[in-house]
């Protein structure tokens, strides 16, 4: 068995704290380091608006200062693992209020981004159409309105939106779906699917597993060179394989570890000629944000030897 040894895993620390954001640092700290907990909610808090909606490119894609629907599930991935702090129910309980004074009932959830999207850098893939004022992102339900249930799921206590409804739309969209075209449509989905009781969630298991079994590529090739979801996209511990075969787990495992090793960081796979300019600063945080996010996996299937 391969394991991520000592001098690549100093190598990736580097690239943490050579190319992060603060908050990259502050999470490998608290993950790694017995760093503070307090301090990571700091900085999460530090891109919240007034609003309590998140902005000011915590999705480092778009840098829009204003809040949007997307920009607060990314900030709402990360708070989840630190709510039973008091800090951290504060910032949530603004969020949740965000979300619920951006609901669109006419869409049953949530727009990705607001057109002001277009006024500051961005990605192509963020930019709105002027005349439909939706990104193409919005083309997928799910994204990130099956996420964002999920949440109101969690922090129910702080939103005035029928979440059982809203439980039952996005499964009702989700048993409807007979191709799946975005795996991060799915990612949605998974993570409204680990916020669930278990009941709830028993529900979505079969086309969920569907659609995670559906999107994977088994090709190594393919991870290294195309934007493709990979098995350690859905399955990021050892508590839920959905329906992937434990050996394509082992081989993408040891594929993050041998980049790891020889390389002491995992590059994003689309191009970097997206950010030029006003964006160049994004393809460092991005190389940060991917390589804290394969370290979290193997540390959590036991893969790295300190």
């Amino acid at each position: 068995m391969l394991y991520l040894e000592k001098e690549p895993f100093r190598r990736a620390q580097y690239t943490i704290l050579e190319n992060g954001r603060e908050l990259e640092k502050r999470l490998f700290a608290y993950y790694f380091m017995d760093g503070p907990a307090n301090i990571v909610v700091e900085e999460i808090a530090s891109y919240q608006n007034v609003d309590g909606g998140f902005g000011n490119a915590i999705e480092p894609d778009f840098r829009l200062p204003a809040s949007s629907p997307m920009a607060t599930s990314v900030a709402l991935q990360h708070l989840v693992h630190f709510d039973d702090l008091p800090l951290a129910k504060g910032v949530i309980s603004k969020a949740i209020a965000y979300l619920d004074n951006t609901y669109v009932s006419e869409r049953k959830g949530w727009f990705a981004v607001p057109r002001t999207v277009n006024d500051y850098p961005h990605a192509p893939w963020w930019g709105c159409d002027e005349e439909k004022e939706i990104c193409a992102i919005d083309a997928n339900w799910g994204n990130p309105t099956a996420e964002i249930i999920g949440y109101l799921t969690r922090y129910r206590e702080f939103t005035n939106l029928d979440v059982d409804e809203l439980i039952s739309q996005a499964t009702r969209y989700l048993e409807s779906m007979n191709t799946f075209t975005s795996f991060h449509e799915i990612l949605c989905f998974v993570r409204l699917y680990r916020l669930l009781d278990e009941k709830t969630a028993a529900s979505l298991r079969p086309k969920l597993y569907e659609a995670v079994c559906t999107l994977i590529s088994k090709d190594e090739e393919e991870w290294r060179t195309e934007y493709v979801a990979k098995p350690l996209d859905f399955v990021t511990s050892p508590d839920e394989f959905f329906c992937v075969d434990r050996e394509l787990i082992e081989k993408n495992i040891e594929y993050y570890i041998n980049e790891l090793h020889t390389h002491g960081k995992i590059k994003p796979t689309w191009s970097k000629s997206f950010y030029d300019g006003e964006m160049s600063r994004a393809w460092d945080e991005w190389v940060a944000i991917i390589t804290l996010r394969v370290l979290l996996i193997l540390k959590s299937f036991g893969r790295i030897l300190l």
